[in-house]
């Protein structure tokens, strides 16, 4: 019984994140109440509040599945080509960037993300063991509390230019070069590192890869509602 009951638990727990996703997308982040999320679902708020207390509960989860999700797919994009891990932090970069502008509603939410203080300490606490990783021999001096603050640092560059559409006067190529140029920079990535991996990421169609990691995220959280 005890099982049963965690199992219900548990798969209404996926419920309201997929549910939560879909509205996230469909209004955006700010649009979508806790009592839209519940009529849709046709549960009472109390359901909700019984797994998530605010629906910035909601979106630190599916920030962690989104963050996860654009790593494999780097990763995966990457495999046989290079094992540079400064190609593979552009490759992740450059795609969180097309995410975001594949519709406004999604801008809200990675806006969203990196604004609120849950979500915000989330993405810091999960790429700084990352960025040490990856950027550690440019900076063999730093500690983990080091890159703890430039983690800081360029998320915040990250949630600048996420912020601001793309328009005919600023093309997604000008900011992606200008974002690996503003970030590497923070790690002392020499300046021709810096221009082969902007040069690198213009090999892939990464407008078709967004669209199909964002697809991958909503097929993983519908499948596992059930």
């Amino acid at each position: 019984m005890a099982n049963t009951t965690r199992e219900q638990s548990e798969a209404m727990k996926r419920r309201i994140m997929n549910v939560s996703a879909e509205s996230f997308l469909e209004n955006g982040f700010t649009n979508s109440t806790i009592r839209s999320i519940t009529k849709k679902m046709g549960i009472s708020v109390g359901a909700f509040n019984s797994h998530f207390r605010t629906k910035e509960d909601v979106l630190c989860e599916l920030i962690a599945l989104m963050l996860q999700q654009q790593f494999s797919v780097s990763e995966k994009l990457l495999a046989g080509k290079t094992d540079d891990k400064i190609l593979l932090y552009a490759a992740e970069t450059v795609l969180q960037l097309h995410i975001v502008e594949m519709n406004e509603n999604l801008r809200d939410v990675y806006s969203a993300a990196y604004s609120l203080p849950k979500t915000s300490a989330l993405i810091q606490q999960t790429v700084t063991g990352k960025m040490e990783n990856i950027f550690k021999e440019y900076q063999p001096e730093l500690e983990t509390k080091d890159f703890y603050v430039l983690e800081i640092a360029t998320g915040g560059i990250m949630r600048g230019f996420m912020t601001v559409p793309c328009n005919m006067w600023f093309t997604m190529e000008q900011k992606t070069e200008a974002f690996l140029k503003s970030a590497l920079h923070q790690y002392d990535v020499p300046r021709e590192k810096i221009q082969e991996a902007i040069d690198f990421v213009k090999q892939f169609d990464f407008e078709k890869i967004a669209e199909e990691t964002l697809a991958g995220i909503l097929q993983y959280l519908e499948a596992n509602q059930e």
